[in-house]
């Protein structure tokens, strides 16, 4: 079975069939009984399996976490109540204090207000705007544990070079974490491209219709951990490659309790079997609107992987799957007043921080998830007063089209 799309369809159909139901049924519980004590210790210890509380582990969870890992190629998945949540469980799961990461200015605003949560654990963030394997390398040093990004930077849309990226954390010793969101897998799948640890915020194109929160967080099972260097792990080191998943799911995830909801679970696993479908439209829809908005002489600049000239598009077209660069664009206008006209003026598009869903959504960043970086921080980050994120949708292109070209227009 190779397909995306028969994968993400029937990929648990043979080991959970749930008495023949075509859909998952939502085992919406907060225990489960066992007949005995033996039992129910044995399911505890992890000598038998089985399921004992929904915080621990639940069937209809259990499916679709079965079903990213499947899709991403990896060894394990470990949903949890966010995307925020699989970040930041990813990286406490692994560091401690006085350990440093390294990570490009192209971030998601909320995982920079999450590194500097972890100034007062003593666990240092190195930014680089320009994030190439030369610029990381340079800047390793004996405290260096995670190398970390984002396959597409949201909203900065820079392409990182994952294979490259890889090489240079694996001489020295190092994990490559990556945030798939904006590529999901069917666009990318950083495991076979060298990263070892891959974070999900679900709520976005796996989800499909801003529905539910959650994320993921799978494992490719290709890292081996060493105790010296990663002393959280400690106790998991004999299971050799497995000990990320192994101290995850029974200590760091089981403890802060941020796990995924059933329901959230059984619409998320409804939001995959359309992924790849949603995502050829939404790609092919994003590519026509950024041509469109370049074409645009009051418009001062578009990013976007797709165009013709954008310095990502080489690294695009190596690592992004079907020759697409993703649902996401960024336009600039020239001013705050007009980028808030603009968003006023769109009458499709709604004014959401969400991305990935079915409908077009828009965004001044710099006012709302960037809010709380400093101005010269949200710049290196691709972020301007006059910048707009579109996360476009499935909507028929002539319409969005017609509805961006009234919006500017209306606003000369």
């Amino acid at each position: 079975m190779s397909g995306f799309n028969t994968k993400a369809l029937h990929c648990t159909r043979q080991e959970q069939d749930f008495f023949g139901a075509t859909q998952v049924p939502i085992v919406q519980t907060s225990a489960f009984a066992h007949e005995t004590a033996e039992e129910l210790e044995a399911v505890f210890a992890g000598t038998k399996p089985g399921f004992a509380y929904s915080r621990l582990g639940n069937p209809t969870v259990n499916n679709f976490e079965k079903r990213m890992a499947t899709l991403e190629g990896g060894f394990s998945a470990t949903a949890t109540a966010s995307g925020s949540a699989a970040v930041a469980l990813a990286l406490l799961n692994v560091l401690s204090s006085g350990d440093e990461i390294i990570a490009p200015t192209g971030l998601y605003g909320g995982t920079f207000d999450f590194f500097r949560d972890l100034e007062p654990l003593q666990i240092r963030v190195t930014y680089l705007d320009d994030f190439t394997p030369e610029a990381v390398e340079e800047v390793i040093t004996d405290k260096t544990r995670v190398i970390y990004g984002e396959t597409i930077g949201n909203p900065k849309l820079n392409v990182l070079d994952i294979p490259a990226l890889a090489e240079v954390a694996h001489a020295h010793g190092l994990p490559l974490f990556i945030d798939n969101t904006t590529a999901t897998p069917y666009l990318c799948n950083p495991l076979n491209l060298g990263a070892d640890i891959v974070i999900h915020s679900t709520s976005k194109y796996v989800n499909s219709n801003g529905s539910a929160i959650s994320g993921v967080i799978i494992d490719g099972g290709s890292y081996l951990w060493e105790a010296e260097r990663y002393p959280a792990l400690a106790d998991y080191v004999k299971f050799r490659k497995g000990a990320f998943t192994a101290r995850l799911r029974n200590a760091t995830w089981r403890n802060f309790g941020a796990t995924c909801a059933p329901m959230t679970a059984f619409l998320n696993i409804n939001g995959l079997e359309t992924l790849g479908l949603r995502m050829e439209r939404i790609c092919q829809n994003a590519q026509a609107l950024a041509e469109a908005l370049s074409a645009r002489e009051d418009v001062l600049d578009v990013q976007y992987p797709g165009l013709s000239g954008n310095p990502y598009r080489h690294i695009a077209e190596k690592e992004l799957f079907r020759g697409y660069a993703g649902g996401i664009l960024a336009l600039r206008v020239g001013s705050k007043e007009r980028a808030f006209a603009v968003l006023n003026a769109l009458q499709y598009c709604m004014k959401v921080s969400n991305i990935g869903d079915t409908k077009t959504l828009v965004l001044h960043p710099a006012s709302t998830i960037f809010a709380h970086s400093a101005p010269d921080f949200r710049e290196r980050a691709g972020v301007y007063e006059d910048t707009i994120r579109v996360s476009v949708g499935i909507e028929d292109i002539e319409d969005l089209l017609a509805d961006f070209e009234a919006a500017l227009d209306k606003t000369l």
